[in-house]
């Protein structure tokens, strides 16, 4: 084989192939090996120009609609509390949403699923310890995220916000998702999400919000 800096220099072609590595297959799994294989520069674009694109945005800032509250959060520490965030949507044949705040994955692919929550006590001695998790219904989905919060100011919240990259195989299709939070006895039992409102004719600002993306 000849030295590779003395191969011709062309432009490629869509139509033209470079070697790689197969490293995983198209559901994610991986490829025992790793073989040597071709891949087409359109493939390869096709990959590239690959982006997340919106499926849905939920959120509970409309306390006037049944079932969506003003505030939510634990009664009592060590409790989940199931987080709701807004009415149930169906519009995407790729993920929908209750009005429990359940996710159901309707396809494989990769999502990014962006968590937005406004947290908030009620006593200006108190330090709050609040666990947030996904969960499956049988275990926890990726990892704990805690916010510890010291309330010197009843009417401040703090904003929390969780990405996280979620990745559906063909045999997690119809699987859910729900969203928990907790109050650790680390912390005070007290700290609820809070809709804010204004003095401006906007829009609340939600106490919840969720949004997913889809890699397509």
């Amino acid at each position: 084989m000849a030295i590779i800096y003395s191969y011709p220099t062309l432009t490629p072609q869509l139509s033209d192939k470079v070697l790689g590595s197969n490293i995983v297959d198209a559901s994610g799994s991986p490829v025992p090996g790793n073989p040597t294989v071709q891949y087409t520069f359109t493939d390869v674009k096709t990959l590239v120009d690959q982006q997340f694109i919106q499926q849905f945005t939920s959120s509970s800032n409309d306390s006037g609609v049944a079932g969506i509250p003003a505030n939510q959060g634990p009664t009592a520490t060590n409790s989940p509390h199931q987080i709701i965030f807004g009415l149930a949507d169906s519009s995407s044949s790729s993920v929908k949403i209750d009005a429990a705040g359940k996710v159901t994955w309707l396809k494989e692919g990769t999502y990014y699923v962006t968590q937005e929550y406004y947290l908030q006590g009620t006593n200006t001695a108190n330090v709050l310890y609040t666990l947030f998790r996904t969960y499956d219904g049988t275990s926890q989905v990726g990892a704990t995220h805690a916010e510890i919060f010291n309330v010197d100011n009843t009417a401040k919240t703090k904003r929390v916000v969780i990405n996280q990259m979620i990745n559906i195989t063909s045999s997690q299709v119809n699987s859910y998702h729900v969203y928990q939070m907790v109050r650790d006895s680390n912390g005070a039992n007290d700290g609820k999400l809070y809709q804010k409102l204004n003095n401006n004719g906007w829009t609340s600002t939600p106490n919840a919000q969720i949004t997913i993306s889809k890699l397509i």
